[in-house]
């Protein structure tokens, strides 16, 4: 509040009325005029300091969510600002009633009734718990001042659910009772701000056509990673099982890879070496497959957030030069786009290089199983046909 105001109001209340019974003797014209001149003198720095001070405190009760009776506030502070003729003591003693109600209400917790409009425009009233100051709280959702209405105004977003859960149990405990709560210090404005931060999806939408290709590349490829992770995993498996039986099972490379050894009728070392060396390879091929696609997006997607960059920037140097430097609104959508394709770009490549790693050292693995066993394999059939000779 204006210290300045509270000291001359208080001042005007101790010296009303100005009349003041005259108990010295009779003053000769001189001395009267004198002493009407000083009268007059304060009576004018009275006058001036009061409307210079309703006149600070204008745009204070314009942004206030006030107490009271808020019309009649305002319209008694408009005629102390703008009137050109000296305030009577009611009109004073008002505006000091006012002020107080105001300092009461900013440093307590109420509940009001007010009329509250909704995110589809409509008022309804609700009570409203007040949090001195800082903010508004009805049905658990927070609630912000509009001075261009004069209304509580609810946040079509609002905070997190922790937030909006405190703010529920906090409407529903005693008044002696402790409970935390958030509130928000800039008086509602930090609040209002929230609506023009941009969601997940209102993000993503920025990425505009190039983002939307990176999220489809990047899906895809996570869901490829996926279905490769559980193959080889069951792979795995399988290749156990059948080293735990002396049957041939087709259902795994191991058992594919002994069975062509066990069906081949040629008795030349080199052919079974081919034999051997041609069914491994194929199922390399099959344990690989679907590796060299990740890598291949893995690369192409900072490529593509790099080109999603440059389009934004276009897209920003063509608003600087059809409409200035001077809004940087019109600037925001190509610089949103070329930062929104990046981060997408480098979201979709990291994790996917992460998975081809993994897939690869999975397949590794099961290459360097199959060839230690089919080696072994064809070893002891070596020896057998040896012994035979």
């Amino acid at each position: 509040m204006n210290m300045k105001f509270w000291f001359v109001l208080c001042l005007a209340l101790a010296l009303a009325p100005f009349a003041q019974a005259e108990t010295e003797a009779v003053l000769t014209p001189p001395e009267l005029e004198t002493r009407l001149d000083e009268e007059l003198a304060a009576k004018a720095a009275l006058f001036l300091a009061i409307r210079e001070s309703a006149s600070d405190l204008k745009p204070l009760y314009q942004q206030l969510f006030l107490a009271g009776d808020a019309a009649r506030q305002r319209a008694l502070l408009e005629q102390l600002a703008d009137s050109k003729q000296i305030p009577a003591t009611e009109d004073l003693k008002e505006l000091f009633t006012s002020l107080q109600q105001q300092l009461d209400a900013l440093g307590s917790v109420s509940i009001i009734q007010a009329p509250v409009y909704e995110p589809s425009g409509q008022a309804v009233d609700k009570e409203v718990l007040r949090l001195g100051g800082f903010s508004f709280i009805a049905d658990g959702r927070y609630l912000a001042y509009s001075p261009e209405i004069d209304r509580l105004v609810e946040l079509p977003r609002q905070p997190a659910s922790s937030l909006l859960n405190s703010a529920r149990r906090f409407q529903q405990v005693n008044a002696d009772t402790l409970a935390p709560v958030a509130i928000d210090p800039s008086g509602g404005q930090t609040l209002q701000l929230l609506v023009q931060i941009p969601n997940l999806q209102e993000r993503i939408a920025q990425g505009g056509i190039v983002g939307c290709l990176i999220l489809i590349l990047a899906g895809f490829a996570y869901a490829l990673s996926g279905y490769r992770f559980v193959d080889l995993t069951l792979v795995g498996k399988r290749i156990k099982q059948q080293l735990q039986t002396t049957d041939l099972r087709l259902d795994n490379p191991l058992g594919r890879v002994l069975a062509k050894l066990e069906q081949e009728t040629a008795c030349d070392e080199e052919a079974l070496y081919l034999t051997v060396e041609e069914a491994l390879t194929g199922e390399r091929i099959k344990l690989e497959r679907a590796l060299a696609f990740l890598k291949l997006v893995a690369a192409i997607a900072p490529m593509l957030g790099l080109l999603g960059t440059v389009t934004g920037m276009i897209e920003t140097f063509q608003a600087i030069a059809l409409h200035g430097s001077g809004d940087p609104k019109l600037m925001s959508g190509g610089i949103s786009q070329a930062l929104v394709t990046t981060v997408l770009g480098l979201v979709a490549a990291i994790p996917i290089l992460l998975f081809h790693s993994l897939l690869l050292g999975r397949c590794q693995n099961l290459g360097n199983l199959l060839e230690a066993h089919v080696a072994a394999a064809l070893a002891l059939r070596l020896e057998q046909r040896h012994a035979a000779e």
